[in-house]
């Protein structure tokens, strides 16, 4: 298969941290990549790097003569006061489009239910991100680099997605790169995966489930020869140990070798955890939809909707892009006002809600994230009775899996995974007692 893009040595770093060194792979045609990992570990830094969108600290990335590559970014993008058309055609000629088999299948499965004269701003977060996806796909790419392109679609949007990248090129053209945790996506579309973790990129055939499977079976091996190193270093252990004077007639170089097996324990990776923070009395009256109706612009999104809140609900709330999912939570938390009927809240209810956007953090961009949560307080409790703990903003910040270097990050250079985590905990420190989560998993 032909190349159509490399990257030979990529060293990329933060002032507090060491992304990737010395990293060097390729991409073919044919190639269905899919690239997983944890949060700040570098997906979507490599893929930029790749796609071009970023420089690499050193090393370089050479893309074959005439290659085309179209890239989906994780972030909406999109302006608010442009048209569903204009977004996803431009000013290319309606003759055009319409002729091109392709953009009509592009517009017919992902923006067909929506008015085309429509602007952006007025669409919910998985229509905008459909036209977004319109948008790219109705160009003509030699690679796709896709950045969460799952997030905020529906059930039906991702299975169009998913099947029209199976069918977009031929098996041995096009390539395609995408960052995303759903699996079943990973398992339908891609035919390599690429783990990113501890500074490489570790390639892998198949897609997540074969990933899994090989990942399993390159554990094992790691495990039993990490059992192997224990047992020398037991033995070894014991050897230095055998009194004094038998320390001094050994061979340095074996003193040396031991001492080296002994400390060669590999770091253990940043596990999150959250204990339950405090959180303001809820009384039993919580919130009540009385036959509450919402309509924008003479068009009905809820009508005639009764739900009564009670105290310790736990509810998922499901359906089609542009059903009105959002504005129903909007009703609950407040932010939507109902054109019909009425909304009941308790006194003592204080509601709180993790947005799918995270403009919460623009403010904060240019701060590092320690300086962002010791703003709010010095100190934390967690817990209650003789089991409460109280905690520093690093401590704090650390048991969400932050590191001590990524503390003094600021909050732009952070990935996207750990600026939703960090979004989450500036949220449940105000300590709601109703938690809304418009797409919590993006």
């Amino acid at each position: 298969m032909a190349h159509l893009l490399g990257a030979e040595a990529l060293h990329l770093e933060y002032p507090t941290k060491v992304v990737f060194d010395g990293v060097s792979l390729g991409v073919d045609e044919g190639d269905r990549i899919g690239i997983v990992g944890r949060n700040g570990d570098g997906k979507s830094s490599l893929m930029a790097m790749l796609a071009g969108r970023r420089e690499p600290d050193s090393g370089r990335v050479t893309v074959r003569g005439g290659v085309t590559i179209g890239v989906l970014e994780q972030s909406d993008v999109l302006p608010d006061d442009l048209t569903v058309g204009g977004a996803v055609v431009g000013d290319t000629p309606e003759h055009e489009w319409a002729g091109d088999a392709k953009v009509r299948d592009v517009i017919a499965g992902l923006v067909g239910d929506l008015d085309w004269d429509a602007a952006v701003g007025t669409l919910s977060g998985g229509q905008r991100r459909r036209v977004a996806l319109a948008r790219l796909l109705a160009g003509d790419w030699d690679v796709l680099a896709l950045d969460e392109p799952t997030n905020h679609l529906d059930v039906e949007g991702i299975a169009w997605l998913a099947e029209h990248l199976k069918r977009r090129w031929s098996a041995a053209s096009g390539a395609l790169m995408v960052v995303t945790h759903d699996r079943w996506f990973l398992d339908e579309v891609c035919t390599k995966t690429w783990e990113v973790h501890d500074r490489i990129v570790e390639p892998f055939e198949g897609g997540y489930a074969a990933y899994i499977l090989q990942r399993v079976e390159r554990d094992r091996q790691a495990a039993a020869i990490e059992a192997r190193r224990q047992n020398l270093a037991r033995k070894e252990l014991a050897w230095l140990r055998r009194g004094a004077p038998a320390r001094t007639s050994k061979p340095k170089f074996r003193i040396d070798a031991a001492n080296e097996l002994i400390a060669d324990v590999p770091e253990i990776r940043d596990r999150v955890s959250l204990q339950s923070l405090a959180v303001a009395r809820l009384g039993k009256d919580v919130v009540d939809l009385l036959d509450a109706g919402v309509s924008y612009d003479g068009r009905e999104i809820l009508r005639d909707v009764e739900w009564r809140v009670a105290p310790g609900e736990r509810t998922g709330i499901l359906g089609v892009n542009g059903a009105g999912k959002s504005t129903l939570l909007g009703l609950v938390a407040g932010t939507v006002q109902p054109t019909s009927g009425r909304v009941k809240r308790g006194k003592t209810v204080k509601v709180a809600t993790l947005t799918q956007r995270m403009d919460e953090l623009d403010p904060h961009l240019e701060e590092p994230v320690r300086v962002v949560i010791s703003r709010l307080r010095t100190t934390y409790s967690f817990g209650a009775g003789s089991k409460a703990q109280e905690l520093t903003p690093g401590q704090l910040l650390e048991r969400m899996g932050f590191s001590s270097a990524q503390l003094s990050t600021p909050v732009k250079d952070l990935s996207g995974g750990q600026q939703r985590r960090l979004q989450l905990l500036l949220i449940l420190l105000d300590q709601p007692n109703v938690l809304i989560l418009d797409e919590p998993t993006n």
